[in-house]
């Protein structure tokens, strides 16, 4: 039997870990397996150490530090985590925006390098599938206002958060093809996996009978939808099934004479009016550019200070793997707009401080945010069980009508992270940091 370096593993950690005495030993980091000469040392710390030849061969870095676990059932030694973050490309300019995709990605690196284990950024193109190996990417800082991404070969990981920024990258046949294979490595856990489609969101949530009140009524865009949703309510929404950031949406409202009145939201609002369901059809069919439509039913809202808002939680699994609320606040509209989204000029609010106004009394602000949590956590097992598909975080909007009754706006599978805030910097590091640290949970660790 082939043998590669030596792992040294002190007497009390193989004990810990259960490690049977043998001189040769299968060890994985990553999907990169071999075998290694195994010592077991007297000595009175829990330790290990690899040989230089081992580490190489490993792909293992210089001082980062490793955790070490066995796997009884398949006799081999797991030494990781290995955390990959797929993204489309590499961004890379000298000025960017702290909304930024290249935002978000530095400061995944930063993070990860406090957290056991190697994280690193990859792309579909940074891949060696004959070696199991990948090309991946850690952010250096190299002075204040610079920094730069440093690259290196690392083990395929363990654990695959996906980061595919948009819908059209999503689409593209190499994305799919490379999550196609990661997904099928065998000792690949991967979440997050695709931008969800508001209709079949609506679907997979509309049968369970606990979420039911809370969803406003929905159907697929088409005249007769329209009209028949007109009869119903005198406001509506249409919104693009795979659309994002509050980009596209036609508010529509039927005045007292019966005429349409609706707003498109787009770069710039627009104003118009339709007669009939079939001429607004008509008017909006090149902002609709032929994409689906879902056609909603309108909540009138509560408002803060005069402006309509919604709770944006960014709902997400811990190092225990559970679900939790990593982030919750207010996005309160602009001026004269019906969309909050924080990208078409709305802004953040405490939470807190917009429960206070709507409700007053502790008892009743608690109330509601119980009801909210548990709003949160059918969402998020019902979206698990109905695509069969791994999540560790969801962008939740819910908004709240004017008789305190919580409603679900939206359920984003990639929520946007600023790493820029007015409120709680350890709220938003955690936000970021939670993803890894499931990460972790998932890879065994």
């Amino acid at each position: 039997m082939k043998t590669i370096g030596k792992i040294y593993i002190s007497k009390i950690l193989a004990t810990k870990l259960g490690l049977p005495e043998k001189p040769v030993i299968t060890i994985r980091a990553g999907h990169i397996i071999l075998n290694t000469e195994l010592i077991i040392k007297n000595n009175d710390r829990s330790t290990y150490m690899l040989s230089p030849t081992l580490a190489g061969a490993l792909y293992i870095k210089k001082r980062k530090k490793m955790q070490l676990r066995y796997d009884a059932h398949a006799e081999m030694l797991h030494l990781g985590p290995t955390i990959g973050i797929l993204s489309t490309f590499l961004p890379n300019k000298g000025e960017f925006d702290p909304t930024s995709v290249q935002a978000e990605l530095i400061f995944l690196s930063n993070v990860g390098k406090i957290l056991p284990g190697q994280v690193y950024i990859f792309t579909p193109n940074s891949i060696n599938w004959t070696n199991k190996t990948t090309r991946g990417y850690v952010y250096r800082q190299v002075s204040p206002e610079r920094g730069v991404w440093v690259s290196a070969i690392y083990p395929l990981p363990d654990v695959v958060y996906d980061r595919i920024a948009s819908r059209k990258g999503e689409a593209r046949q190499l994305i799919k093809e490379t999550k196609k294979k990661l997904m099928e490595l065998p000792y690949l856990k991967y979440f997050n996996p695709f931008f969800l489609n508001k209709w079949q969101v609506h679907q997979m949530l509309e049968n369970n009978f606990r979420l039911k009140p809370h969803l406003p009524e929905t159907k697929p865009l088409t005249t007769e939808n329209l009209e028949e949703m007109l009869s119903k309510y005198k406001t509506l929404y249409l919104k693009p099934s795979n659309g994002s950031l509050g980009l596209g949406i036609i508010k529509v409202t039927r005045d007292e004479r019966g005429v349409l009145r609706y707003v498109v939201h787009r770069r710039k609002r627009m104003r118009s009016q339709a007669d009939s369901a079939t001429q607004l059809m008509k008017k909006t069919r090149s902002f609709r550019s032929g994409k689906p439509y879902i056609v909603q039913q309108g909540i009138p809202l509560a408002t803060y200070r005069g402006s309509p808002f919604d709770l944006r939680i960014i709902y997400q699994k811990n190092r225990h793997g559970q679900w939790q609320i990593g982030k919750k606040f207010v996005r309160v509209a602009a001026r004269g707009s019906v969309v909050s989204n924080l990208s078409s000029g709305g802004r953040a609010v405490s939470s807190k401080k917009v429960m206070r106004y709507l409700f007053r009394k502790p008892n009743i602000i608690d109330q509601k945010n119980r009801e909210i949590k548990e709003i949160c956590q059918t969402i998020a097992e019902t979206v698990e069980i109905v695509t069969r598909r791994t999540f560790g975080e969801l962008g939740l909007d819910i908004g709240i009508d004017n008789d305190g009754h919580p409603w679900l706006i939206e359920v984003n599978s990639k929520p946007r992270k600023t790493t820029e805030t007015e409120m709680s910097r350890v709220i938003m590091r955690n936000a970021f940091k939670r993803p890894l640290e499931y990460s972790i949970y998932l890879a065994g660790f």
